[in-house]
């Protein structure tokens, strides 16, 4: 056995966003740039939907949803698209026994919830489903995919609200760098649009208040809150040492380290002075074991909010000043726990090709902070040394997490 700590690479991926289910769908409408979001008039509220065309759930019989959420199915199907991609969907008996999942998922299904209440308070609770607690449960969707494919290498599911996705890769890539598992598939899924999700965020002042398409808006002057979204991200996790073996595998990226932050501020709001992410970057570069200087680009978390967008440009300037940075939420909305894990998947994809995603509707910024704003258009990565990146992914209650991602080389 190779000594520990193992290289650790992705291989696979699968995605479900606003643009459609698959990362081509993913990949192209981000290289587009063309817009997914759109008014509800059900939910009065811009939102970013998986489109009717492709959504997955159109494929399961009425048994099935009664039994899964919408989350589950997005876990299944985007997992088995990250599985297929690896070229390991259909794998041997040790196979089993090495993969480890940890799918994470921030809101359960409120769904679900709301009509379990409903019965009860009609005094119908004979006709609760027996399906009901596992459905709500977020550990659940991960689940599915591990019966799915029967892995036994571990079941866990991390859950930092929406930085969700960020903790779910990474501490799968802590868990396949480090011994526990030979390969992991990991991300988050998120699917609330709804009308208890929606008014909940209505009334804490986090939703955009526009009902145009462009009211994601991040780094912008005008920005006033996030559009909520759904979506899926899954990658698949594997020691370098395994893919070289296996002749034709994709190596997309490297995962090179994990940090993680805490301002200890407030359960919903940043701190003004960027602390928990500061440390949550500077963390993460320590632990891949690089300098600051070698990082060339960021994927921010920024939701389009007043306070987080200026308080993360100010702790990325203190970090790395003039890094190029950008948000890809002016394109898909906000997919709560699923973001860190979409954001994961466009940065892997910006490092293997070579391109930086602008920001969606950037046009005026207040922005201060010494950092290079990249606004709609996409550009090519600046520097001909390896590319090498930071994600951001924040969640309520102070969570932070950073991790660091960099292009393949032998």
């Amino acid at each position: 056995m190779s000594p520990l700590p193992h290289r650790v690479v992705i291989t696979g991926i699968g995605a479900i966003s606003p643009y459609g289910t698959g990362l081509p769908a993913f990949w192209n409408g981000l290289r587009t740039a063309s817009n997914p979001l759109s008014f509800s008039s059900t939910l009065k509220a811009v939102v970013g939907a998986v489109p009717s065309s492709s959504d997955p759930c159109a494929t399961y019989k009425p048994a099935q949803l009664r039994e899964m959420s919408r989350g589950s199915i997005f876990a299944v199907t985007a997992a088995s698209e990250a599985l297929k991609d690896a070229g390991i969907d259909e794998m041997g008996e040790g196979f089993h026994d090495e993969t480890a999942v940890n799918i994470g998922m921030g809101i359960a299904d409120l769904e679900a919830i709301h009509d379990a209440g409903q019965k009860i308070a009609n005094g119908q609770t004979r006709r609760i489903s027996p399906y009901f607690v596992p459905k709500i449960l977020t550990n659940i969707p991960g689940s599915y995919v591990a019966l799915k494919y029967n892995l036994r290498g571990g079941n866990s599911s991390t859950t930092t609200a929406c930085a969700t996705g960020a903790s779910s890769i990474g501490e799968a890539f802590n868990a396949v760098r480090f011994g526990l598992a030979r390969r992991a598939v990991a991300g988050a899924v998120e699917s609330c649009l709804n009308p208890t999700a929606v008014e909940g965020f209505r009334r804490m002042r986090a939703l955009a208040s526009s009902e145009d398409a462009t009211a994601s808006r991040p780094f912008d002057e005008q920005r006033n809150g996030f559009v909520l979204s759904e979506g899926a991200g899954i990658v698949v996790l594997e020691r370098l040492e395994d893919v070289i073996s296996r002749p034709g595998t994709t190596i997309y990226a490297e995962v090179l380290g994990l940090g993680y932050g805490n301002d200890a501020y407030h359960l919903t709001a940043p701190s003004e002075s960027g602390l928990g992410s500061t440390l949550c970057m500077r963390r993460c570069i320590i632990n891949a074991g690089i300098e600051a200087g070698n990082v060339g680009y960021v994927n921010a978390h920024a939701t389009s909010t007043p306070i987080g967008d200026k308080a993360e440009a100010a702790s990325i300037s203190t970090v790395k000043p003039g890094v190029a940075v950008s948000s890809i939420k002016g394109h898909t909305g906000h997919s709560l726990a699923a973001a860190g894990a979409l954001e994961t998947i466009a940065t892997v994809m910006s490092l293997q090709e070579g391109v930086i995603i602008g920001t969606a509707n950037l046009e005026k910024t207040d922005i201060e902070a010494d950092v290079d704003l990249v606004k709609d258009s996409s550009v090519p990565w600046k520097s001909a040394d390896r590319r090498i990146a930071l994600m951001n992914s924040f969640g309520f209650g102070g969570a932070f997490v950073s991790l660091c991602l960099g292009e393949y080389r032998p």
